[in-house]
């Protein structure tokens, strides 16, 4: 009787973020339909939570203890996705997960860094350890062009760097039949063409708080529309959400207030005519369902990801303009038929591109 080979999962989940949730959805069902016969194992902020949610076995990733031993017993350790190695939000954060690479490459087990979006990295010692553990481990794909040039940036010279794409490309919504239900239940009428906004809390947040009330008039005003808010971590986007809708002054502005899973999410982006948004995997979300999209740039993985799938409309957080924004709405609204047709034709490609993934990660296993 053959023993199944395990693959353990470090990433940024159990902490009620809709995007890395998804990536973990994303790569533990891509696996098992290519390979049934593999024990799935993740690090996580609640493995309650993720083996309910996931089927998988989870390991608390802050216990130490268990921690090494998953990492000892593994036949491969993937790092992914998401943004896992840059130091904006933390050293601490960047520093677990390099190190995590470093134990398995201690152990001798072969180490995948999946679909990562890298960087950006401002601190001396991080670049420094980045580039040595990248330089260690087996395999790296890259989300988006811009990370390679990153990593490339760094002197890392590995020489099994692919770009593929962000894993989340291979979910599938909602019915529309149980996204009706969810207006419903949420009391947001469908009689008018939807608009999504997806924000984040932001260091300069009042300007985002001063601004986007007057967006979301302006767009009530001209287009009929009913507009969205879409919330993708909680509570703080729930909060950042409330707080502009309180500003807004005509009717017509709706809050998804309940936590709803990906494929939900997903199905509800689907569902609008655009989206204006901050949070990555929303725009990631909009690029699946081919929604016409306007990029909000807090760090450079929304640019770098609205570069690769070839999306120009986009606005910096730190300088954003009532005049600007209004323009590239109007300009989205009235190309929303051709930018939807071009996305959904990427969509396709950048399938294609996430299993490759599976394939390259399933490739490290055999050699075991």
């Amino acid at each position: 009787m053959n023993l199944k080979k395990k693959i353990l999962i470090s990433g940024y989940y159990g902490f009620d973020n809709s995007g890395d949730d998804a990536i973990l959805k994303a790569i533990v069902k891509d696996l098992k339909e290519k390979n049934d016969n593999i024990e799935i194992v993740a690090f996580s902020n609640n493995p309650s939570n993720t083996e309910k949610n996931y089927g998988i076995k989870a390991v608390n990733r802050f216990r130490m203890k268990n921690v090494l031993e998953e990492v000892r017993t593994c036949d491969l350790l993937i790092s992914g996705g998401g943004s896992l190695l840059q130091d904006v939000t933390s050293t601490r954060s960047i520093v677990y997960y390099l190190a995590l690479m470093n134990l398995a490459k201690f152990f001798k087990k072969p180490v995948m860094v999946y679909a990562n979006g890298i960087g950006p990295i401002n601190k001396k010692y991080n670049r420094l350890f980045t580039k040595k553990i990248l330089n260690k481990v087996d395999l790296i794909t890259l989300r988006d062009y811009d990370s390679k040039k990153f990593v490339e940036g760094l002197g890392v010279e590995n020489p099994n760097i692919v770009v593929t794409a962000d894993p989340v490309f291979t979910l599938s919504p909602s019915s529309k039949g149980r996204i009706k239900e969810i207006f419903k239940t949420e009391n947001i009428p469908f009689d008018k063409p939807l608009v999504g906004i997806s924000l984040r809390k932001w260091k300069d947040s009042k300007r985002l708080i001063d601004i986007i009330p007057k967006a979301i008039d302006y767009i009530i005003s001209n287009y009929n529309a009913n507009v969205v808010f879409i919330p993708m971590h909680y509570p703080e986007d729930l909060k950042i959400s409330e707080e502009i809708m309180d500003k807004v002054t005509r009717e017509g502005c709706y809050i998804l207030k309940d936590k709803y899973c990906v494929e939900d999410i997903m199905g509800i982006i689907r569902e609008l005519e655009m989206i204006i948004a901050m949070r990555l995997h929303s725009l990631i979300y909009a690029a699946t369902q081919g929604t016409p999209m306007l990029g909000i740039i807090y760090d450079p993985k929304i640019e770098g990801f609205l570069n690769f799938i070839d999306m120009d409309l986009k606005c910096n957080v730190e300088d954003l303009e009532l005049i600007e924004l209004c323009t590239y709405t109007e300009k989205m609204w009235k190309n929303r038929k051709y930018l939807r047709e071009k996305l959904l034709k990427y969509d396709v490609i950048l399938k294609e591109k996430a299993l490759q993934n599976i394939d390259m990660a399933l490739g490290l296993l055999k050699r075991r």
